[in-house]
């Protein structure tokens, strides 16, 4: 039923959602977007993307997502978790969930810049500062990005990348120490 809570997703799979995502205290269980995959689901929530799999539901903070997006012509929604695998999810009727995606990734970074590497002004480390959007007091995770073209065993890359990620640590996480 369209005005249930489960905003059209069949009651079982609502259901498990909210089971699962119980587990893990404080995720809101508000469904910003929703659509069917070739395999499952996929829903959007204030704090998490979940998709459901044939071993049940994985959830995913919005800051722990390092990059990703909408492929229309693939009909692919891809992203990838830091340290991680990438993911795709083919989705044959996307409803709003590109632009959701998007929103909340977005709503994830407190902070970010681009510091060059060597000469290159399109070549660098993004460096930023995500905050989990489940818990606002959570402290800022920092993170270092590659731009295409770079691995992290290119000279001066990860001297690079420590250094602005310790130096934009200091300007804006007054609670960190260094230690």
């Amino acid at each position: 039923m369209w005005w249930s809570k489960g905003w059209g997703i069949p009651a079982t799979s609502y259901a498990s959602w909210l089971e699962t995502l119980a587990a893990a205290p404080g995720r809101p269980a508000r469904i910003l977007a929703w659509t069917a995959t070739i395999d499952g689901l996929i829903v959007l929530s204030p704090a998490v993307l979940s998709v459901s799999t044939d071993q049940g539901w994985q959830h995913v903070g919005w800051h722990e997502i390092e990059h990703g997006g909408w492929n229309a012509e693939t009909e692919q929604l891809r992203w990838q978790v830091y340290d991680s695998a990438r993911v795709t999810v083919t989705l044959p009727d996307p409803a709003r969930v590109p632009e959701v995606f998007e929103e909340r990734i977005k709503a994830s970074i407190v902070f970010e810049r681009f510091v060059p590497v060597g000469s290159s002004t399109t070549r660098g480390v993004v460096v930023n500062g995500r905050r989990d959007l489940a818990d606002r007091l959570d402290p800022i995770s920092w993170h270092a990005s590659l731009s295409r073209g770079l691995t992290w065993r290119t000279p001066g890359v990860q001297e690079t990348a420590e250094a602005a990620v310790e130096e934009l640590r200091r300007e804006y996480d007054p609670g960190w120490s260094g230690c």
